[in-house]
Parts: structure tokens; sequence; C-alpha cells
């Protein structure tokens, strides 16, 4: 039986797993990206593990977390760049897929099901209509599903890098910290881990909050998304929950952007960790109110079901079944 590998490749961590055409789980890992210089070094690792002894790989999917242009890909927040014909002469692989992460991600959307899935607005679903993705991690991906022949094409995009667009008084003053700080102003560099961050040094200068000694202590040890998010959910910290709130209704209306742009009926889909790691918040009035926020538009907006994906592998799962329909 065919043996399949299939990589979810992030800025952050890479998952790797191993499976049996049928889909059946073979051994999977998890690396630290930020260990490595290169993707080569990861799959160095990887077949030295026992399960890949003298094992030949018959097809394998990688997921970038950047753009693909044929055989050849680049991570967009690390320096590595990914060669399919060096990695075939380099590694027991005999055929190499390349795609972008959303793409990936989008493949997954298929496979789940309604209990990895949370209803943020019902909307009034439309079966075959378009569907469209969209994630903050360490970075901002977007895909599109578009209804063929039964099936989904999916069309990856590098829509997060759009300009940002502020909304509000304060937002217009985040943009202009914005400039001044790298002279461009993208969705991606707020809707981000790192992006978060920003939202929150902007928000403690400009309101002066006293920030709490044991928050930057954390922040300077750790994760600081991950501890904004902490503080915002359970300390109650003013700072740590205004900074997650903007963030939220950041996030909507660039997800009411995305969803004018495509119209997909069947469903806006919220993916990547940020939004499934704070859930009760994304339930909150915040993001929907920014998303149907579209002046004339806001009737159609209003029709659109958005959920929210709980299944932190939908990318791996979406490499793995582009990897199943290429066998």
């Amino acid at each position: 039986m065919a043996v399949i590998l299939a990589a979810d490749i992030g800025g952050t961590k890479t998952l790797l797993e191993l499976t049996h055409a049928s889909g059946e789980l073979i051994c999977e890992y998890e690396f630290d990206s930020q260990a490595y210089a290169s993707f080569d070094l990861i799959l160095e690792d990887l077949f030295n593990q026992k399960e890949l002894h003298n094992r030949t790989v018959d097809i394998a999917c990688f997921a970038v977390a950047g753009p693909v242009e044929g055989q050849t890909a680049s991570v967009t927040n690390l320096p590595w760049q990914l060669d399919a014909e060096v990695l075939l002469e380099r590694f027991a692989i005999n055929k190499i897929i390349l795609c972008n992460d959303f793409e990936a991600v989008a493949h997954g959307i298929p496979s789940l099901d309604d209990s990895e899935l949370v209803t943020l607005q019902q909307g009034d679903k439309l079966e075959f209509s378009p569907k469209a993705v969209i994630g903050a991690g360490t970075g901002l991906g977007q895909a599109l599903l578009l209804p063929e022949d039964n099936a989904w094409r999916v069309v990856a995009t590098e829509g997060g890098h759009v300009n940002f667009a502020p909304t509000n008084s304060v937002q217009i003053l985040l943009l202009e910290h914005l400039l001044e700080r790298f002279s461009h102003a993208s969705y991606e560099q707020l809707l981000s881990g790192s992006g978060l961050v920003i939202i929150y040094e902007f928000l403690r200068a400009y309101r002066q909050y006293d920030e709490p000694v044991e928050l930057r202590q954390i922040m300077i040890d750790s994760d600081p998304a991950a501890a904004i998010s902490l503080f915002a959910q359970q300390h109650n910290d003013p700072l740590s929950s205004e900074a997650l709130a903007l963030f939220i209704q950041i996030y909507g209306a660039q997800a009411g952007n995305l969803a004018l742009n495509v119209l997909p009926r069947a469903g806006l889909y919220l993916a990547g960790g940020i939004a499934a790691k704070n859930v009760e918040q994304f339930k909150k009035p915040g993001f929907i109110d920014s998303f149907i926020a579209k002046g004339k538009m806001k009737h159609l907006v209003e029709k659109m079901p958005v959920y929210l994906i709980l299944q932190p592998k939908v990318g791996l799962i979406g490499a793995r079944t582009l990897a199943q329909q290429a066998i």
C-alpha cells in the first residue's frame, strides 16, 4: 500500500504525518520551525526516526506558509526556501507536491464535522456557493473554495498582505503608528501573533495604561501574544483585554472584506491558532459586528454563515487529502 508524507510548514511549528493511502496513521511528529535553519534539516531528522528506516515515501505533500511557484516555495516568516527537485534527490521520496498552507487548509475543510466547528453567524447557507477561509497565526492566510463538478476547486491567495484600512478613530491612530514604524501597513502586520503584540504596545502608549509587572516578565520569557491572551481572559487585565478586543474587531473587518470579494454563501471559515484559543472572545459581538459593518452591503454579509475551526490539524488533513488525490 502506498505511503504518504504530509507536512504543514509554518513559521512557528512544522507538523508531519506519515500514513498509508487509506489514511491509517503510521507516525506523527511536531518540530519547532525556528530551531532549524532549513526544512531540509527537519526532513533529515524525520528520516532518522525508526518508522522511516528503510522506507520509501510514495508521495509527499508539503503545505508551506508562503508563496509557491511551481516546484519551489518560500516561507514568509522564515528564511527557508524549498525546492522539490532538490528534496527528491536527497530523500527517499518518489513524488513531491508543494502547496500554499491555506490551500491545504481549504482542502481540509470538507472533511470537518460539526463538532470541529463553532458557528459565529448562522446566516442563510447556500450549499452550491463559494466558501472562503481566513486564519491568523504566525501570519495571515486566506484561500477560496469554488464549487466545481460536485467537488471544490481551491484557489490560494496572498490576500493577508493587502493594505490595512482603519474603521474608526483609534484604528486611524494605529495606522499612523504602523506607518511611522514600518512605512507600510498590511492586515497581516496586525492579524498575527506579532500583530497582537503591536496592538498591545500601541494601546499601552496611547491609553497610558499601567502594565502588570508579571505580564511583562511572561512576555519576555515566553510567547508574548499568548501571554496577552491569557491576561485578557483569566486576569481581566484592561490593557490586554482592549488589545485582544481591537485585534478581533480588525479581524472581523478583514473577514468581512474577504466575504464581499468572494460572496461565500456556503460559509466563511476562521482557521489558525489564535481564533481556536480564544473562542469565547470571538463569540462576543465584536467580531460579527465588525464583519457585518459594510454599509449598504450589511444585509448581504448577514446572510453568510461564519464558522470557527477548532481542529488544529486541518492543514495537515488537507495536505494528506491532496496527496491521496494525486496517487
